[in-house]
């Protein structure tokens, strides 16, 4: 396999991870959360140098557990650790009660201390100031041991106070499992989330640290094994973070000629919106197609720049013909009655093609049956797609292209800041974001070109998409964070696509 995926596992994939570790094979789970919380406490001394005291908050179930031992752990190696709780400790049930006893049989046998707690720790209610109590504790780090993978609710009441106060603190936050808040299957959070500088996670990466927007709220994050074992004939992976794709890409040749590296058409639109098929055009011969040709409606008119050919007045046959790969979509405008036809043409040879902005409207009424095609909205033009609203796309990112691709039958990227990637009957792919210079007009459209210049190069559809999009964010990473034009992109794709033979 040329491509290299993590597996991301779901909320319900952890939890039978869990279930069978302790119920099937005899592991307890206070193991479990005594590797766990250990893992957590070393991660806080790695994380922030010399660190001289640390304040844990944590919650009333496991992941509260893994905080208590977490706790005991920095104490006992020089940090002092209070814990301010949202449940009594003789309150708390199971494994998490006992962590929390073992705490504080360490803590009063070694006169374990905070003066800003008046004790080893705190049982937190709505009439405390978290702030006031952040600022006394005077930590070098916060450790946010609330709620973990379980959680499938909006966080209310005096967990959302203390939420809403480690996200204002100006701390580093380590999180244990999941930043709480955060739903751990990709769905934003539907009320107050902790954004964490770093998460410790346990066994196997969930979705929602590499997905948007669970990244941005997850920071770096470090998997630890504390010898969870998930159930024999496991179901697939939730999930895949891609990793690396340029392997797809075949080999240079170097008695190679420029025929070699396919023939990338590109649609032009209106004509006070053909910037946009222009930038599709260059990213498409900075992806490395031997020829690129605009395609114009009339007569040929002068071409932008000296590496690109002009053709007019072809049929959409013609179009699907003359090409290996065809680009349509950008800036296609009030011109977006020709691609349907053109799309139904590419069908009926098996020319490739990316469907971009207002040319997927033309895929609405559902897709011709043999397309090959890679389909690239942005989030309001899948909410188009979908009959729903950009919103309730982002609301959940990885349904949302799932259903794209039930609609379109295609290759589906969605974009945005950590574009998904989905295909009929492939677990779909995420793509770590985290590049601003992306955030620019035109990203997309070169977005286009450099996928249809893979697809003239001769991968498949899914290939071309993993390629173009890992291809795409790298470029943006290699430009100053914001001030890039989208030409910029374009350009910096040909430093991350070049090889040597």
């Amino acid at each position: 396999m040329k491509v290299h995926a993590e597996p991301l596992a779901s909320a319900a994939q952890a939890r039978a991870a869990d279930a069978h570790t302790i119920e099937d094979l005899g592991v307890p789970g206070i193991v479990l959360m005594e590797h766990a919380g250990r893992s957590v406490a070393e991660a806080a001394r790695r994380l922030v140098l010399g660190l001289e005291r640390a304040l844990l908050f944590a919650g009333p179930g496991n992941n509260g557990g893994d905080g208590w031992v977490a706790a005991r752990h920095l104490w006992g190696s020089g940090v002092p650790c209070p814990v301010v709780t949202l449940k009594a400790p003789d309150q708390l049930a199971g494994d998490a009660g006992l962590a929390a006893q073992m705490f504080l049989a360490t803590a009063e046998a070694h006169g374990w201390r905070s003066s800003a707690l008046g004790g080893a720790f705190l049982l937190v209610d709505l009439a405390d100031d978290v702030d006031a109590l952040i600022a006394a504790a005077a930590p070098g780090m916060l450790i946010d041991a609330l709620f973990g993978t379980g959680l499938t609710r909006a966080v209310e009441g005096v967990a959302a106070n203390v939420i809403a106060a480690l996200s204002r603190a100006t701390v580093p936050v380590l999180a244990v499992d999941v930043p709480s808040g955060l739903p751990t299957d990709g769905q934003a959070p539907l009320g107050p989330a902790v954004r964490a500088a770093h998460t410790v996670t346990f066994g196997q990466r969930r979705v929602a640290h590499a997905s948007e927007p669970g990244l941005f709220h997850s920071g770096h994050t470090t998997v630890v094994d504390i010898g969870l074992l998930s159930p024999p004939g496991a179901s697939v992976p939730a999930a895949l973070r891609l990793v690396e794709a340029q392997a797809l890409v075949p080999p240079l040749d170097k008695a190679a000629h420029k025929g070699r590296f396919g023939h990338v058409g590109v649609v032009e639109g209106e004509p006070e919106r053909a910037g946009a098929a222009h930038l599709a055009a260059r990213a498409a011969l900075r992806a490395g197609c031997g020829l690129c040709t605009l395609v114009v409606e009339g007569a040929p008119s002068r071409s932008p720049a000296p590496e690109l050919m002009v053709r007019g007045g072809a049929s959409a046959a013609e179009i699907a013909a003359a090409f290996d790969a065809v680009v349509l979509g950008p800036g296609l405008g009030a011109r977006a009655a020709r691609a349907r036809p053109l799309i139904e043409a590419c069908a009926a040879v098996g020319t490739p093609m990316v469907v971009d902005a207002e040319a997927l409207d033309a895929l609405a009424a559902g897709a011709p049956r043999e397309l090959r095609a890679v389909c690239t909205p942005h989030p309001g033009e899948a909410g188009r797609l979908l009959s729903t609203s950009a919103a309730s796309v982002q609301g959940d990112r990885l349904a949302a292209a799932r259903a794209l691709v039930e609609r379109l039958g295609s290759v589906v990227v969605l974009k945005g800041a950590c574009p998904v990637i989905a295909a009929p009957g492939v677990t779909p792919y995420v793509v770590e974001g985290g590049a601003p210079a992306l955030a620019v007009a035109g990203s997309g459209d070169v977005l286009a070109g450099v996928i249809g210049a893979l697809l003239g190069r001769g991968l498949a559809p899914l290939d071309a998409a993993l390629v173009g999009v890992q291809a795409q964010q790298r470029a943006g990473l290699r430009l100053a964070t914001r001030g890039a034009l989208a030409s910029d992109i374009a350009d910096a794709v040909a430093h991350v696509l070049g090889r040597p033979a």
